[in-house]
């Protein structure tokens, strides 16, 4: 009887399948492609006499989808699971030493099944608009992304070859800086212009702005300024007027380029609210501090059918801002590193999410002042912590279908009014503190080229040279009572070391 079967899947190509009986024995291997020929084909020879074996592939590209797709309509009784890409590889190079083809990857992948059953994932198939609003969010993302990079290099063009100019706008990306930067940016031919002409022309791009007349003799004054230092570089031929003529070039394509991105991410955005709308009528997750009209859509499309995970334990892991485990007999590793194993999106989402969120829920306040405070973290591992129980936060709003209960440290309900109030008293982080978190001490840096040696068991570096503010009566054990209890969605699912609590 059939029992396991790995495919090693090829975007290209064929695909490689090696079939295990109940013993672990190959019992047959051939190859097949997605088409109709190709999946009838690998039907008739997997699901014969009877048998229901598991079906184990890598998350290779998109290939994977279709197969997935014809396989769970067609029998749904069969397992389908994807295996982590690490865990492969480690146990091909256990079995296989060096060696590594098509062939040995899927007779590894089969392998999976006997060796690692209850760790491999099932493979979720969204509904249609679930999986639209999943790429349309990472796609936006990525478009917000090269935004920001072609911003970084145009402002990175503009400083170095006109250093001080864009000091003369108060927004960079005004309509009226972005006009002066496609047209106005040769210093030679600005500099022949007045004041007057150079405001009439912002005035076109931005008439709503107040402040044309100021930006305008500023710009005017660094671009003459500019003029009288490149004046005096010429002989060396490097940067004259028809330089600038091809720079502002430059700038104009990258501009377009720009424009055309944010114009495709407001398009986006768009749809993106209304695919959201259709699933969550309610918004339930925009009642979760720090979770607004673009991160709200994030986390429902990347997660999905809540139900699909064990409980919030293996959500955290998903996530992979839960920080790792070292443990050997009594001894047991403490504040290590997050796991970062989860998609990317929800990662970026959570900690712009986290940052806010802070500010305006006590109990989330209260877990980022104990690690700032009590256990000496920076602000980005404060915020780790933070993210880590927001996540748990947006798994029960999205479970339940209900919307998010504010509430102290204590658990008791309480208003955004007194929320607010309650952290400016109690959980706000001096700027004495953060002063101290930024410091770095010298004295605890590796010597070069050599790691630092570790005393103790346990690897948390606290900053206890730090002046410590008397600390609150804080909670140190959960107060958020988790799946068996779903009346109460506001938590502090860590506890004073910053573990996961279930």
């Amino acid at each position: 009887m059939i029992k396991s079967v790995g495919i090693d899947l090829s975007n290209l190509g064929r695909h490689q399948v090696r079939v295990l009986d109940e013993e672990a024995r190959v019992c047959d291997s051939f190859t097949f492609q997605t088409t109709l020929e190709g999946l009838e084909a690998f039907e008739q020879h997997v699901f014969v006499d009877g048998a229901n074996p598991t079906i184990v592939f890598e998350p290779t590209g998109l290939a994977w989808l279709p197969l997935a797709s014809y396989l769970r309509a067609r029998h749904p009784e069969s397992r389908l699971v994807r295996a982590k890409l690490q865990k492969v590889a480690a146990l091909r190079r256990y079995l296989r030493g060096t060696a590594k083809s098509d062939r040995v990857d899927a007779l590894t992948l089969a392998k999976m099944a006997f060796i690692d059953s209850e760790h491999l994932d099932e493979v979720y198939l969204p509904p249609a608009q679930m999986h639209a609003l999943q790429r349309l969010t990472r796609q936006r993302d990525r478009l917000m992304e090269s935004v920001a990079t072609r911003k970084k290099r145009i402002g990175s063009i503009i400083d170095g070859h006109l250093p001080g100019l864009r000091d003369a706008f108060p927004d960079e990306w005004s309509p009226g800086a972005r006009a002066f930067y496609r047209h106005k940016l040769n210093p030679f031919k600005t500099a022949r212009e007045d004041a007057k002409a150079i405001h009439r022309f912002l005035l076109e791009a931005d008439p709503r702005d107040k402040t044309l007349d100021q930006q305008s003799r500023e710009a005017l004054a660094k671009c003459r300024e500019l003029v009288v230092i490149y004046e005096r570089t010429l002989p060396v031929g490097t940067m004259n007027e028809s330089f600038f003529d091809d720079l502002q070039e430059e700038i104009g394509c990258e501009l377009r380029l720009l424009e055309t991105e944010e114009a495709e991410a407001r398009k986006l955005s768009v749809r993106i609210s209304e695919l959201y709308l259709q699933l969550d009528p309610e918004d339930h997750l925009g009642t979760i501090p720090g979770v607004g009209e673009r991160t709200a859509p994030v986390f429902l499309g990347t997660v999905g059918e809540p139900k699909r995970f064990r409980g919030q334990s293996a959500f955290g892991n998903w996530t992979g801002v839960v920080p790792s485990a070292k443990q050997s007999s009594d001894t047991e590793g403490k504040g290590l590193r997050m796991t970062k194993a989860g998609p990317k999106v929800m990662k970026r989402s959570l900690y712009q999410a986290a940052d806010i969120a802070r500010r305006g829920d006590p109990q989330l306040a209260a877990v980022y002042y104990r690690q700032m405070v009590v256990h000496g973290k920076s602000h980005r591992k404060a915020l780790g912590a933070v993210m880590s129980h927001l996540a748990a936060r947006v798994f029960v709003v999205i479970k339940e279908g209900r919307p998010y209960e504010l509430r102290d440290p204590d658990g008791k309900p309480i208003s955004k009014e007194d929320a607010l109030a309650l952290i400016r008293s109690k959980y706000t982080v001096s700027e004495e503190v953060r002063r101290q978190r930024r410091r770095r001490n010298p004295q605890k840096k590796a010597p070069s080229g050599k790691r630092r040696e570790r005393s103790g068991p346990s690897r948390t570096i606290e900053a206890a040279e730090a002046p410590q503010p008397e600390s609150p009566n804080l909670p140190h054990s959960p107060v958020y009572v988790a799946e068996e209890h779903p009346s109460k969605l506001s938590a502090d699912l860590t506890d004073a070391q910053g573990k996961p609590a279930g």
